[in-house]
């Protein structure tokens, strides 16, 4: 009676660590077997935030925001300055990945490695998602993002965009830096005029859960 209460015991030990493990999502996962840059999915369309500057109304736009939440890529100086409005996304459970800079400033070779420590202290993990400010990726930083499991990404269009109808698979990123222009009911009403899904849900054709930041 004892071996078969132990046995018991232990199987049902087992059967929790094996389901406990296939339910948890791993922080970090890569797209590409190489390194790759991801322009575009095939299951819907998706909204990416470019962030390097809080416009007026950014706060309340961010508190009012519902999912599917957009892909935000912040900048890791807004990151540092922005500590309120980093705590509301991290509460809200929305992803955030790094906005690099331009491409010519990564002549300095320190200069990538302090943006993702910025990150990593920020929110305690590398990013799942990079995108330099003007889309332009070296096969060199290619390779050394790929290494660390950091998914490199670019937009297919910038908005504002003319077309009434966006090709299935589209990255639609609207910039919100200092020289630009910015309707946050303007964005709004383009949101609910199309059916945008999560980046993941774009890719892989179903949504991929993430655990909540500490």
């Amino acid at each position: 009676m004892y071996k078969m209460l132990v046995s018991l015991v232990l199987c049902l030990f087992l059967v929790f660590i094996y389901f406990d493990d296939k339910n948890s999502i791993s922080p970090v996962f890569q797209l590409t077997e190489a390194p790759a840059v991801i322009t575009k999915g095939q299951f819907g369309q998706s909204l990416i935030i470019e962030l390097s500057y809080s416009h007026k109304g950014f706060e309340d736009w961010i508190t009012n925001l519902r999912e599917p939440y957009p892909l935000i890529l912040a900048d890791s100086d807004w990151l540092l300055r922005s500590p309120e409005l980093v705590k509301m996304l991290r509460e809200k459970n929305i992803r955030v990945g790094l906005l690099g800079s331009n491409s010519d400033q990564y002549e300095d070779k320190n200069l990538l490695k302090k943006e993702i420590a910025i990150y990593e202290k920020t929110f305690y993990k590398k990013p799942l998602w990079f995108a330099t400010a003007d889309y332009k990726v070296d096969t060199s930083m290619q390779t050394a993002l790929h290494e660390q499991g950091i998914n490199i990404v670019a937009p297919t269009y910038t908005f504002p965009i003319e077309e009434s109808k966006i090709p299935e698979g589209s990255f639609v990123s609207i910039p919100l830096h200092r020289d630009k222009e910015v309707s946050f009911e303007g964005i709004n009403e383009f949101i609910k005029a199309h059916k945008f899904v999560s980046i993941e849900q774009n890719i892989f054709g179903y949504e991929i859960s993430t655990k909540r930041y500490p």
